[in-house]
């Protein structure tokens, strides 16, 4: 379910997009799971979950008088989640350009001095579209993986594998166009979901993304190149898997 976030420093253009969101999701019987507002970046920014969460921040580019506080807030989320939803509200439209040439992907930068009905057209264009992608993102097979440390939830088509990461209790997702790293363990990955295939103590793998099997390398190939070390006494199991 969406999470909609807002980093805003004044408390009446607090006030103002709470409402509209609110009034916006509510005429259009649009569900969210939460609608939080933060005046400080690095509070927004610790907010924000791992990867395969369903997210939209709305963020002002001015904070505490610094013009590009927002680009650098974007950046950051964006480092933890490729797939968030980013908005820019401000008054500054001088500085549109600088937010495009951020390549934050930003799907819209929307003037804090439009008129009210324009402004609330705006913002429902963009909730219209986090909510567009998440009946999309939701709407096939995904996997989902919650613990106290982490939350991963991503379509199962797109993993290929897992594998222990040179970090303690931390592990590395590999997916069709991504890699990203989350607290757990192999073991625990395992355990997650039934359709994963543990082939070695050292990776978990999504057997329907194997494209070849290389007996003598004991090597499962995945349509990327990469490929995991199977170990001899899982290679019956794989072998009937794949067929």
């Amino acid at each position: 379910m969406l999470d909609i976030y807002i980093l805003e420093d004044d408390i009446i253009q607090q006030f103002r997009m709470e409402r509209e969101i609110e009034a916006i999701m509510s005429k259009n019987h649009w569900l969210y799971q939460r609608l939080e507002t933060f005046s400080s970046s690095k509070d927004i920014i610790a907010k924000s979950s791992e990867k395969g969460e369903h997210q939209i921040f709305f963020l002002d580019l001015e904070i505490k008088e610094d013009k590009k506080q927002g680009i650098e807030v974007a950046k950051a989320i964006r480092e933890k989640d490729a797939t968030a939803i980013i908005v820019f509200i401000t008054s500054h439209s001088e500085f549109m350009l600088i937010t495009y040439q951020s390549l934050v992907g930003a799907i819209d930068f929307i003037d804090k001095n439009l008129n009210k009905q324009d402004f609330s057209e705006r913002i429902e264009l963009c909730l219209k579209e986090a909510m567009k992608h998440q009946s999309g993102y939701f709407g096939e097979s995904y996997y989902l993986f919650e613990t106290s440390k982490a939350r991963v939830r991503i379509p199962y088509n797109d993993i290929l594998y897992f594998e222990t990461s040179p970090a303690a209790h931390r592990v590395i997702l590999h997916t069709k166009n991504d890699r990203f790293e989350f607290y757990a363990t192999i073991a625990e990955v395992a355990k997650s979901d039934k359709r994963l295939f543990k082939c070695h103590r050292s990776f978990v793998i999504n057997v329907d993304n194997v494209k070849r099997f290389d007996k003598q390398r004991r090597s499962a190939y995945f349509e990327t190149g990469d490929y995991c070390l199977v170990s001899r006494d899982k290679v019956k199991a794989l072998l009937s898997e794949m067929r």
